[in-house]
Order: C-alpha cells, then sequence, then structure tokens
C-alpha cells in the first residue's frame, strides 16, 4: 500500500483527508512543517500532502527543504490551499511541486489527482532503477576493460594487478579525502574518476622496448629517456582512443590522458616530462604522483628491498636525497597524512603474488 504524509495545522482539515483517503492508502499525519520534514525521512512517502499556509514554516520553505535533501528530493508534493492565487500556484510549480488541491474538498477529484501522481511516480521510479541498473552495467565494464588495458602494459616489466589494484584504491583514498576537505578544489564525481582511471598512469609502457624495460641494471642516459617517454607515449595513445568515442563521452577520459602524462611531473618542477611545476601540473596526475612513489618504495624489486611503511611514510614527508616533500601537492600530502594508514592496509590486502624484477 502506497504510503502518503498529509501535513496542515488545522487538525479538521487533516481529519477529512484521512477519511478520504484511509481506504487506499497507509496514511501519516503532521501538524508541523518541522514535524513532517522529520517524518519524511523515516516514513520515506510516496507523496506528501502539503498545506500552503501554516505558521512558523509555511509550505513554500517546507517544499524547499525537501528539494535540498538528497532523502527527500524526488517525493511528489501535492499543495494544499484556499487560495486561487495565480502567482502562488506558479511559485509552488517552479519550487517542484506536482499539482494543487482546493478547499473544499472534491473527494473524487482528490482521488484521481492522487492516483494519477503515484502512478508517474510508480513509472518514474522503475525508470530511473532501471537506468541506474544499466549505468552499473556500464561503468563495471569500463572499469575491467581500464584494468586490462593497465595489466597488459603494466606486466611487460613484472608488475602485477596487485600493484594496480593498489594504486587504484590508494589513489581512491586520497581523492575522496581531498574532496571531503576541500570540495572547492575536487568534487565526489571527479575523484571518483581520478581513482577509475589511475591504474592507466603507465599505459605507455606498451610502447617501450623490452631492452630497456626488462633491464636489471642500470640505464643509460639514453634508455632513461626512452624510458620516461612512457609519459607522452600514453597520452597520445589515450588521445587516440578518445577520439573513437562520441564527443559527450570525451571529457572524462582528459582526465586519464592527463594522469599519464604528468604523473612523474614534480610539484618543484624537477620532475619529467615538461618540467611543469605547482597548478600547471593537472590536479589528477598531482594526486595519482603520491600513491605511485609510495608503492613503488613499498614494492620489492631485483635492485632494492621494499621499505616499510614507516619507512616510505619518512621518505614521502622528510625526504631522502632523492624523494622530497616538495615534490608533492601541499594539498595531496595533508591528505596523505590523514589517510596514510588506509594506504598501508590496502597495500598489505593486496600483495605482489611473487617477488618481481622492474
Amino acid at each position: 500500500m502506497h504510503k502518503i504524509i498529509i501535513v496542515d495545522d488545522v487538525s479538521l482539515n487533516l481529519d477529512i483527508l484521512r477519511a478520504i483517503l484511509e481506504m487506499d492508502y497507509e496514511l501519516e499525519t503532521a501538524g508541523s512543517g518541522a514535524d513532517a520534514l522529520a517524518k519524511m525521512e523515516d516514513v520515506q512517502p510516496d507523496m506528501v500532502l502539503l498545506d500552503l499556509n501554516m505558521p512558523v514554516m509555511n509550505g513554500f520553505e517546507v517544499l524547499r527543504r525537501m528539494r535540498a535533501n538528497p532523502i527527500t528530493e524526488r517525493i511528489p508534493v501535492i499543495f494544499v490551499t484556499s487560495e486561487v492565487d495565480e502567482l502562488s500556484e506558479e511559485k509552488g510549480l517552479t519550487l517542484g511541486a506536482v499539482d494543487y488541491i482546493r478547499k473544499p474538498f472534491n473527494a473524487d477529484i482528490i482521488r484521481i489527482k492522487i492516483r494519477n501522481h503515484i502512478e508517474l511516480k510508480v513509472l518514474r521510479d522503475s525508470l530511473a532503477e532501471r537506468v541506474e541498473e544499466r549505468t552499473r552495467q556500464l561503468t563495471a565494464s569500463q572499469e575491467a576493460i581500464i584494468m586490462g588495458m593497465s595489466l597488459l602494459s603494466e606486466s611487460r616489466d613484472g608488475i602485477t594487478g596487485s600493484h594496480i589494484a593498489r594504486i587504484k584504491m590508494q589513489t581512491g583514498l586520497l581523492a575522496n579525502k581531498i574532496a571531503e576537505r576541500h570540495p572547492e578544489l575536487l568534487s565526489k564525481e571527479d575523484a571518483r574518476y581520478i581513482a577509475t582511471y589511475s591504474p592507466l598512469h603507465d599505459v605507455g609502457k606498451v610502447g617501450i622496448p623490452d631492452s630497456v624495460l626488462k633491464k636489471t641494471g642500470g640505464l643509460t642516459r639514453e634508455e632513461f629517456d626512452l624510458m620516461k617517454s612512457h609519459t607522452w607515449g600514453g597520452g597520445d595513445l589515450l588521445r587516440q582512443t578518445k577520439e573513437f568515442l562520441a564527443p559527450e563521452y570525451r571529457s572524462t577520459l582528459q582526465v586519464a590522458i592527463n594522469i599519464a602524462e604528468c604523473h612523474h611531473e614534480r610539484f618543484d618542477g624537477t620532475g619529467y616530462p615538461d618540467g611543469l611545476a605547482g597548478d600547471a601540473i593537472p590536479f589528477a596526475a598531482r594526486i595519482v604522483a603520491l600513491p605511485d612513489v609510495y608503492d613503488a618504495l613499498r614494492s620489492t624489486r631485483t635492485y632494492k628491498r621494499g621499505f616499510s611503511h614507516e619507512e616510505s611514510l619518512d621518505i614521502i614527508l622528510k625526504g631522502d636525497g632523492r624523494t622530497s616533500p616538495a615534490h608533492f601537492d601541499p594539498v595531496v600530502l595533508a591528505a596523505f597524512k590523514e589517510v596514510h594508514q588506509e594506504m598501508a592496509d590496502a597495500f598489505d590486502l593486496n600483495p605482489d603474488p611473487i617477488m618481481v624484477g622492474k
């Protein structure tokens, strides 16, 4: 049975509407706007019949607060009023009311209006559920393809899927913390995109020759320059990929391009490939840069032991001659200080299955 909350400060009006509707609906009543707002979150009604003229908080204000709350924003509202002012009606409809019921009440009209609007809500909810499910399916497919592309490129130099999973988890922890602390810099949605595309940071390695990529000794200057080219190579590959997308879907892939090209840039300008500094480095790349360094420090390679979390934390925050806190955006570094233990947990939960060379 569909649920309706009736809101009116006059008990007689509540009694009349209850008598009209109680055979067909599960009813709750509220004598004020504040009482109604509190009940809505618990009851989650299919509709609200809302008196327009109430003391303290009128119907317009109740509706404004409903639309500002994600829990109640989609509940259909029918205003109940004795007014016939067209300006008031226009205002209510503009705020999001679906209809008006006039006093004195006509029982048949009330039943018809409520039935019609609840049927519309059921159809909208069903459509929204199908769209959300389809979106979930597409997102899962997209993320699987991203992980596959990342693993293909990374595995050529012995990097495992565990590394890819760790980078994604650790980037998500950092990005979400930044979005929480600095919503003016990063939205929750953009934080999700950054985490989703972070595994593609080294996709350009697919174009690096095995003789360089799998070399266990030190690289010559020419070989290191070739290795560094995986940044712009990854960006170029992803730009070509972007051309296969419809224009409306291309903007998010730019996040992946920025990460691939700029995750080795350093905030102080000492990175590569372009020696960008500060805000000239795309924010997504500034975020991914830190998990990439953290994971490299923690990982065991043929030419180095894996550092402990405490050692890696000390190197990033204090420096060791090769890595310096000046390499990182201060906003990202501050977020790292808050989530470093969670990043350590992500590393421990996704260990490399074998010791590999890099």
